[in-house]
Protein backbone atom coordinates (compact mmCIF):
# COMPACT_ATOMS: atom_id res chain seq x y z
CA UNK A 1 0.00 0.00 0.00
CA UNK A 2 1.20 3.39 -1.11
CA UNK A 3 1.78 6.30 1.45
CA UNK A 4 -1.01 8.29 -0.23
CA UNK A 5 -3.16 5.17 0.65
CA UNK A 6 -2.49 5.16 3.77
CA UNK A 7 -3.82 8.39 4.36
CA UNK A 8 -6.73 8.09 2.76
CA UNK A 9 -7.60 5.18 4.55
CA UNK A 10 -7.15 7.32 8.39
CA UNK A 11 -9.22 9.78 6.95
CA UNK A 12 -11.88 7.57 6.24
CA UNK A 13 -11.21 6.42 9.32
CA UNK A 14 -11.23 9.46 11.28
CA UNK A 15 -14.25 10.58 9.27
CA UNK A 16 -16.27 7.06 10.34
CA UNK A 17 -15.01 7.76 14.27
CA UNK A 18 -16.12 11.24 13.99
CA UNK A 19 -19.76 10.07 12.84
CA UNK A 20 -20.23 7.76 15.76
CA UNK A 21 -18.77 10.19 18.52
CA UNK A 22 -21.49 12.49 17.13
CA UNK A 23 -24.03 10.00 17.40
CA UNK A 24 -22.95 9.04 20.76
CA UNK A 25 -22.57 12.84 21.87
CA UNK A 26 -26.39 13.52 20.60
CA UNK A 27 -27.58 10.23 22.43
CA UNK A 28 -25.72 11.42 25.32
CA UNK A 29 -26.77 14.97 25.44
CA UNK A 30 -30.83 13.77 24.88
CA UNK A 31 -30.75 11.42 27.92
CA UNK A 32 -28.86 13.98 29.80
CA UNK A 33 -30.71 16.90 32.49
CA UNK A 34 -28.87 20.07 31.34
CA UNK A 35 -29.11 22.99 33.67
CA UNK A 36 -27.16 26.35 32.86
CA UNK A 37 -26.58 27.62 36.04
CA UNK A 38 -26.14 31.31 35.05
CA UNK A 39 -27.75 34.02 31.78
CA UNK A 40 -28.58 37.29 31.45
CA UNK A 41 -31.22 37.22 29.18
CA UNK A 42 -33.77 38.31 31.28
CA UNK A 43 -31.84 41.51 31.31
CA UNK A 44 -32.57 42.09 27.56
CA UNK A 45 -36.26 40.80 28.14
CA UNK A 46 -36.50 43.79 30.98
CA UNK A 47 -35.37 46.26 28.12
CA UNK A 48 -37.57 44.96 25.74
CA UNK A 49 -35.03 43.99 23.29
CA UNK A 50 -36.46 40.83 22.74
CA UNK A 51 -39.35 38.35 23.52
CA UNK A 52 -38.17 35.09 25.28
CA UNK A 53 -40.66 32.92 24.25
CA UNK A 54 -39.83 33.75 20.39
CA UNK A 55 -36.42 32.48 18.94
CA UNK A 56 -34.37 35.90 17.45
CA UNK A 57 -31.20 36.40 15.48
CA UNK A 58 -30.06 38.56 18.70
CA UNK A 59 -28.15 37.05 21.40
CA UNK A 60 -27.89 33.67 22.58
CA UNK A 61 -30.76 32.84 24.15
CA UNK A 62 -34.73 32.49 24.11
CA UNK A 63 -37.12 29.82 24.64
CA UNK A 64 -36.82 27.57 21.21
CA UNK A 65 -33.12 27.50 21.17
CA UNK A 66 -32.88 26.50 24.92
CA UNK A 67 -35.55 23.76 24.06
CA UNK A 68 -33.13 23.00 20.68
CA UNK A 69 -29.73 22.40 23.26
CA UNK A 70 -32.77 20.14 25.43
CA UNK A 71 -32.20 22.29 29.09
CA UNK A 72 -34.24 21.62 31.28
CA UNK A 73 -33.71 24.04 33.73
CA UNK A 74 -31.42 27.96 33.37
CA UNK A 75 -30.84 30.30 36.27
CA UNK A 76 -32.12 34.00 34.75
CA UNK A 77 -30.19 36.46 36.57
CA UNK A 78 -30.30 40.31 36.56
CA UNK A 79 -28.31 42.90 38.60
CA UNK A 80 -29.10 46.10 39.53
CA UNK A 81 -28.66 48.94 36.83
CA UNK A 82 -27.59 51.33 38.88
CA UNK A 83 -25.32 50.53 41.75
CA UNK A 84 -24.81 54.20 42.61
CA UNK A 85 -28.45 54.74 44.11
CA UNK A 86 -28.78 51.36 45.80
CA UNK A 87 -31.86 52.82 47.51
CA UNK A 88 -33.73 51.47 44.19
CA UNK A 89 -32.10 48.41 44.92
CA UNK A 90 -36.06 46.61 46.47
CA UNK A 91 -37.65 48.68 43.27
CA UNK A 92 -35.38 46.95 40.68
CA UNK A 93 -35.80 43.50 42.22
CA UNK A 94 -39.84 43.67 42.36
CA UNK A 95 -39.62 44.83 37.99
CA UNK A 96 -37.53 42.00 37.73
CA UNK A 97 -39.66 39.58 39.45
CA UNK A 98 -42.48 40.85 37.96
CA UNK A 99 -40.99 39.70 34.46
CA UNK A 100 -40.01 36.91 35.62
CA UNK A 101 -43.07 35.47 36.87
CA UNK A 102 -44.75 36.77 33.39
CA UNK A 103 -41.97 34.07 31.86
CA UNK A 104 -43.39 31.38 33.73
CA UNK A 105 -46.48 31.91 32.25
CA UNK A 106 -45.23 31.14 28.51
CA UNK A 107 -46.51 28.05 27.52
CA UNK A 108 -43.62 25.22 28.13
CA UNK A 109 -41.86 27.21 30.72
CA UNK A 110 -42.28 25.85 34.41
CA UNK A 111 -41.01 28.01 37.70
CA UNK A 112 -38.14 26.29 39.83
CA UNK A 113 -38.95 26.76 43.10
CA UNK A 114 -37.50 23.20 44.18
CA UNK A 115 -35.85 20.21 42.77
CA UNK A 116 -39.09 18.30 41.61
CA UNK A 117 -40.14 21.73 39.14
CA UNK A 118 -36.73 20.61 37.20
CA UNK A 119 -37.35 16.49 37.18
CA UNK A 120 -40.76 17.91 36.45
CA UNK A 121 -39.74 20.03 33.36
CA UNK A 122 -37.34 17.43 32.19
CA UNK A 123 -40.34 14.76 31.95
CA UNK A 124 -42.70 16.94 30.63
CA UNK A 125 -40.15 18.62 28.06
CA UNK A 126 -40.68 22.13 29.43
CA UNK A 127 -37.95 24.41 30.33
CA UNK A 128 -37.73 25.35 33.85
CA UNK A 129 -36.31 28.49 35.24
CA UNK A 130 -34.82 29.75 38.33
CA UNK A 131 -34.23 33.18 39.44
CA UNK A 132 -31.37 34.84 40.91
CA UNK A 133 -30.29 38.22 41.35
CA UNK A 134 -26.97 39.15 40.62
CA UNK A 135 -25.43 41.65 43.13
CA UNK A 136 -26.81 42.49 47.11
CA UNK A 137 -27.63 46.00 45.98
CA UNK A 138 -31.13 44.69 45.78
CA UNK A 139 -31.06 44.05 49.83
CA UNK A 140 -30.64 47.37 50.52
CA UNK A 141 -28.55 46.65 53.92
CA UNK A 142 -31.39 44.90 55.89
CA UNK A 143 -32.52 41.09 55.84
CA UNK A 144 -36.18 41.46 55.74
CA UNK A 145 -35.89 42.22 51.86
CA UNK A 146 -34.45 38.45 51.41
CA UNK A 147 -37.13 36.96 53.35
CA UNK A 148 -39.23 37.91 50.76
CA UNK A 149 -37.76 38.01 48.04
CA UNK A 150 -37.59 34.05 48.29
CA UNK A 151 -41.42 33.76 49.10
CA UNK A 152 -41.59 35.26 45.70
CA UNK A 153 -39.54 32.87 43.80
CA UNK A 154 -35.88 33.60 44.15
CA UNK A 155 -33.19 31.02 44.82
CA UNK A 156 -30.03 32.14 44.21
CA UNK A 157 -28.03 35.15 45.28
CA UNK A 158 -24.82 36.89 43.86
CA UNK A 159 -23.57 38.51 47.00
CA UNK A 160 -21.72 40.87 44.81
CA UNK A 161 -21.15 42.52 41.36
CA UNK A 162 -17.55 43.52 40.47
CA UNK A 163 -17.68 46.57 43.20
CA UNK A 164 -18.22 47.19 46.30
CA UNK A 165 -21.77 46.80 48.31
CA UNK A 166 -22.79 46.51 51.82
CA UNK A 167 -22.30 42.72 51.96
CA UNK A 168 -18.95 43.29 50.38
CA UNK A 169 -15.84 43.52 47.89
CA UNK A 170 -16.17 42.26 44.82
CA UNK A 171 -13.58 41.26 42.27
CA UNK A 172 -12.91 44.98 41.52
CA UNK A 173 -12.03 45.72 44.68
CA UNK A 174 -9.56 42.73 45.03
CA UNK A 175 -6.45 45.07 46.11
CA UNK A 176 -8.31 46.52 49.36
CA UNK A 177 -8.12 42.93 50.96
CA UNK A 178 -11.41 43.30 52.03
CA UNK A 179 -13.83 40.78 52.42
CA UNK A 180 -17.71 40.50 53.28
CA UNK A 181 -18.99 42.91 56.31
CA UNK A 182 -21.07 42.11 59.06
CA UNK A 183 -24.20 42.48 57.23
CA UNK A 184 -22.92 40.20 54.33
CA UNK A 185 -21.92 37.59 57.27
CA UNK A 186 -25.58 37.23 57.81
CA UNK A 187 -26.95 37.59 54.68
CA UNK A 188 -24.62 34.58 54.05
CA UNK A 189 -26.58 32.71 57.27
CA UNK A 190 -30.37 33.85 56.35
CA UNK A 191 -29.56 32.53 53.08
CA UNK A 192 -28.73 29.06 54.03
CA UNK A 193 -31.22 28.99 56.59
CA UNK A 194 -33.89 29.94 53.82
CA UNK A 195 -32.81 27.70 51.22
CA UNK A 196 -30.97 30.33 48.57
CA UNK A 197 -27.58 29.61 46.76
CA UNK A 198 -24.73 31.70 47.66
CA UNK A 199 -22.64 32.53 44.94
CA UNK A 200 -19.65 33.50 44.68
CA UNK A 201 -19.16 34.79 41.36
CA UNK A 202 -17.57 38.16 41.25
CA UNK A 203 -16.86 38.43 44.79
CA UNK A 204 -13.60 39.50 46.08
CA UNK A 205 -10.82 36.85 47.02
CA UNK A 206 -10.95 37.97 50.52
CA UNK A 207 -14.73 37.69 50.56
CA UNK A 208 -14.72 34.24 48.90
CA UNK A 209 -12.62 32.79 52.17
CA UNK A 210 -15.29 34.56 54.42
CA UNK A 211 -17.90 32.73 52.61
CA UNK A 212 -15.79 29.34 52.63
CA UNK A 213 -15.60 30.06 56.60
CA UNK A 214 -18.91 30.55 57.10
CA UNK A 215 -21.22 28.70 54.70
CA UNK A 216 -23.86 26.17 56.38
CA UNK A 217 -24.21 24.80 53.10
CA UNK A 218 -22.69 24.53 49.65
CA UNK A 219 -22.20 27.58 47.84
CA UNK A 220 -20.96 28.15 44.16
CA UNK A 221 -19.35 30.28 41.32
CA UNK A 222 -21.78 29.82 39.52
CA UNK A 223 -20.00 31.70 36.32
CA UNK A 224 -16.30 31.35 36.70
CA UNK A 225 -13.11 29.86 35.19
CA UNK A 226 -9.87 28.69 35.84
CA UNK A 227 -7.38 31.29 36.97
CA UNK A 228 -4.45 28.76 36.35
CA UNK A 229 -5.43 28.90 32.63
CA UNK A 230 -6.21 32.75 32.08
CA UNK A 231 -4.77 35.00 34.93
CA UNK A 232 -8.35 36.82 34.95
CA UNK A 233 -9.47 39.00 38.56
CA UNK A 234 -12.68 36.99 37.36
CA UNK A 235 -11.27 33.88 37.29
CA UNK A 236 -10.76 30.91 40.03
CA UNK A 237 -7.26 29.99 41.78
CA UNK A 238 -6.73 26.26 42.19
CA UNK A 239 -6.87 27.01 45.94
CA UNK A 240 -10.53 27.91 45.54
CA UNK A 241 -11.52 25.77 43.25
CA UNK A 242 -10.32 23.20 45.64
CA UNK A 243 -12.09 25.18 48.33
CA UNK A 244 -15.13 24.97 46.61
CA UNK A 245 -15.17 20.73 46.02
CA UNK A 246 -14.42 20.18 50.06
CA UNK A 247 -17.49 22.25 50.37
CA UNK A 248 -19.72 20.21 48.33
CA UNK A 249 -20.28 23.30 45.94
CA UNK A 250 -19.76 23.62 42.20
CA UNK A 251 -18.32 26.19 39.58
CA UNK A 252 -20.09 26.60 36.63
CA UNK A 253 -18.05 27.02 33.74
CA UNK A 254 -18.33 29.94 31.66
CA UNK A 255 -18.68 31.00 27.67
CA UNK A 256 -17.50 34.73 28.18
CA UNK A 257 -14.72 35.39 25.81
CA UNK A 258 -13.27 37.77 28.57
CA UNK A 259 -12.76 34.81 31.03
CA UNK A 260 -11.16 32.17 28.05
CA UNK A 261 -8.93 35.08 26.28
CA UNK A 262 -8.25 38.03 28.56
CA UNK A 263 -9.82 39.74 25.43
CA UNK A 264 -13.09 40.55 23.51
CA UNK A 265 -11.65 38.51 21.23
CA UNK A 266 -13.83 35.10 19.92
CA UNK A 267 -12.93 32.27 21.73
CA UNK A 268 -13.24 28.53 20.94
CA UNK A 269 -15.56 25.39 22.05
CA UNK A 270 -12.06 23.78 22.46
CA UNK A 271 -11.21 26.35 25.86
CA UNK A 272 -14.39 26.04 27.58
CA UNK A 273 -13.17 22.62 27.44
CA UNK A 274 -10.08 23.10 28.56
CA UNK A 275 -11.51 24.75 31.87
CA UNK A 276 -14.08 22.59 32.57
CA UNK A 277 -11.53 19.49 32.21
CA UNK A 278 -8.84 21.72 34.55
CA UNK A 279 -11.96 22.07 36.89
CA UNK A 280 -12.80 18.98 37.40
CA UNK A 281 -8.67 17.89 37.90
CA UNK A 282 -8.49 20.76 40.99
CA UNK A 283 -12.41 20.51 42.35
CA UNK A 284 -13.40 17.04 41.50
CA UNK A 285 -15.49 15.72 38.88
CA UNK A 286 -18.33 16.36 41.23
CA UNK A 287 -17.90 19.71 41.10
CA UNK A 288 -18.21 21.28 37.76
CA UNK A 289 -21.14 22.30 36.19
CA UNK A 290 -22.34 24.81 33.13
CA UNK A 291 -22.81 28.74 33.55
CA UNK A 292 -22.63 30.20 30.19
CA UNK A 293 -23.10 33.56 30.81
CA UNK A 294 -25.19 33.81 27.69
CA UNK A 295 -26.59 37.25 26.76
CA UNK A 296 -24.29 38.81 29.41
CA UNK A 297 -21.33 39.36 26.56
CA UNK A 298 -21.17 39.94 23.24
CA UNK A 299 -21.99 37.75 20.16
CA UNK A 300 -21.15 35.48 19.75
CA UNK A 301 -20.29 32.57 21.69
CA UNK A 302 -17.42 30.25 21.80
CA UNK A 303 -17.42 28.76 18.42
CA UNK A 304 -18.44 26.48 16.84
CA UNK A 305 -21.52 27.24 19.79
CA UNK A 306 -22.44 30.72 18.98
CA UNK A 307 -25.70 30.02 21.15
CA UNK A 308 -26.97 27.75 23.69
CA UNK A 309 -29.00 26.09 21.24
CA UNK A 310 -25.60 24.48 19.65
CA UNK A 311 -24.69 23.21 23.18
CA UNK A 312 -24.39 19.71 22.52
CA UNK A 313 -21.25 20.12 20.26
CA UNK A 314 -19.71 21.16 23.58
CA UNK A 315 -20.69 17.04 24.59
CA UNK A 316 -19.11 16.39 21.12
CA UNK A 317 -16.13 18.15 22.12
CA UNK A 318 -16.01 16.86 25.60
CA UNK A 319 -16.56 12.76 24.23
CA UNK A 320 -13.61 13.81 21.79
CA UNK A 321 -11.28 14.78 24.76
CA UNK A 322 -11.56 11.26 26.58
CA UNK A 323 -14.11 12.50 29.03
CA UNK A 324 -16.89 9.59 29.80
CA UNK A 325 -20.48 9.35 29.25
CA UNK A 326 -20.85 9.63 33.37
CA UNK A 327 -18.76 12.48 34.17
CA UNK A 328 -20.91 14.50 30.96
CA UNK A 329 -23.47 13.62 32.35
CA UNK A 330 -22.57 15.10 35.53
CA UNK A 331 -21.07 18.71 34.10
CA UNK A 332 -23.86 18.87 31.58
CA UNK A 333 -26.44 19.05 34.73
CA UNK A 334 -26.27 15.99 37.47
CA UNK A 335 -23.86 18.11 39.54
CA UNK A 336 -26.10 21.16 39.53
CA UNK A 337 -28.72 19.04 40.79
CA UNK A 338 -26.99 17.96 43.60
CA UNK A 339 -26.41 21.04 45.36
CA UNK A 340 -29.44 22.70 44.36
CA UNK A 341 -31.11 19.59 45.97
CA UNK A 342 -28.83 20.35 49.12
CA UNK A 343 -29.52 24.06 49.14
CA UNK A 344 -33.07 24.36 47.78
CA UNK A 345 -35.03 21.08 47.93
Amino acid sequence: MDIASVFKKKAKDDSAMEEIRMERAEELHSESLVIDGHQGTLLDVIAGVRDFGEESSLGHSDLPRLKQAGVDCVVLSAFPYNRVQPIRGVRQALEYIDVFCALAAIPGVRRVLQVSDIEEAHDAGDVGIMLSFGGGEVLEGSIEPLRMYHKLGLRMLTLTWNDRNLIGDGAAFSASRGGLTPFGLKAVEEAARLGVVVDVSHLSEAGFWDVVDVAQSPFVASHSNCHALLGHPRNLTDAQLRAIGEAGGLVGISFNHEYLTGTDENAGISQVADHIIHAMEIAGEDSVGLGTDFDSFGEPGPEPVSHIGRLPLLTFELLKRGISGQQIAGILGGNWLRVLRAVIG
